[in-house]
């Protein structure tokens, strides 16, 4: 998102922003942890291997008989306990991911990138949901989404919008407020999260089953946020989504950059509030339905 471009030195949050989605690791699953248990612990003995469910802690032991000296030296036994529900936040932030990745993957949560966007040029051009969020930071685990818009588009246009201040209990930092505009004040009578979400929610409608597909500018970024958030509250989402910053350098050339306010510019579209999301969701929208006129 072009949203937070606060210089931190020479270097912007813009650029922090890039570096945390190099950064961040999709979730490991329950049946990936599974396998790997099962495929990385090996024994001795050929004793079978044990499984107890027992409050929530899965405790595996692979046992393997060795052939010869060259491989009981390389067998190692180890004994892994998992939790099934813990994960540790920090841990999780810094760990990296492949570049590659599509999708992010939570607790009741999963959120796929869709690259091939042109197969699905007909579905839309009939809808979408046009997608952003204003937040406290660029950690999707330790920041929090302050603000939410989203605007349904059907044939190109604009049909209805949500947009809410969200009080997330966490204070905005003074150089995201630099950007935004959004105070600690202004948050202070704002709703809460437990209700602004259960009314995104109905307005996001199946495109919370993946059936609408959503588009954001550096969709990843705000989609982490999102999943996060989802995860947090104990939402189910199965999201599909484009990131019209892709496309946007896919098909359009001759620009400085692609930022959003760049590609508003580039296609005429007008924006009056610019770093806020309601308003920055109309914009991203925008500029998809004129991307879908150039593929």
């Amino acid at each position: 998102m072009d949203a937070l471009e606060i210089m931190f030195g020479k270097r912007s949050i813009a650029d922090k922003i890039a570096e945390s989605k190099e950064g961040y690791k999709e979730e490991i699953t329950e049946g990936a942890r599974e396998k790997y248990v099962a495929d990385s612990l090996v024994k001795r003995s050929d004793k079978k291997a044990i499984v107890s469910d027992k409050i929530g802690i899965e405790k595996t032991l692979v046992n393997k008989t060795t052939t010869n000296k060259t491989d009981r030296e390389k067998a190692i036994v180890k004994k892994t306990t998992v939790n099934r529900t813990t994960i540790n936040r920090t841990d999780r932030d810094n760990d990296k991911a492949d570049k590659g990745k599509d999708a992010v993957m939570a607790s009741g949560v999963s959120t796929m990138q869709i690259k091939s966007v042109e197969k699905i040029k007909d579905k839309l051009s009939k809808r979408y949901i046009a997608f952003d969020t204003e937040t406290t930071g660029f950690s999707a685990y330790n920041d929090r989404i302050i603000e939410l818009g989203a605007v349904i588009f059907e044939d190109g246009k604009a049909v209805k919008s949500f947009g809410s201040l969200v009080n997330a209990g966490k204070r905005v930092p003074a150089s995201a407020t630099r950007v935004n505009n959004i105070t600690n004040d202004m948050l202070a009578d704002s709703p809460k999260e437990d209700v602004v979400y259960p009314e995104f929610v109905e307005f996001l409608g199946d495109a919370i089953t993946g059936d609408t597909i959503i588009c954001a500018h550096n969709a990843s970024f705000d989609m982490r946020f999102l999943s996060a958030t989802f995860e947090r509250l104990g939402i189910d989402a199965n999201i599909k989504f484009v990131d019209t910053l892709a496309l946007c350098k896919k098909y359009v050339t001759g620009t400085c950059d692609h930022k959003q306010p760049t590609m508003a510019q580039h296609f005429n579209i007008s924006q009056q509030d610019a770093h806020r999301a309601e308003s920055d969701a109309l914009v991203c929208g925008g500029i998809m339905a004129e991307l879908l006129k150039l593929m």
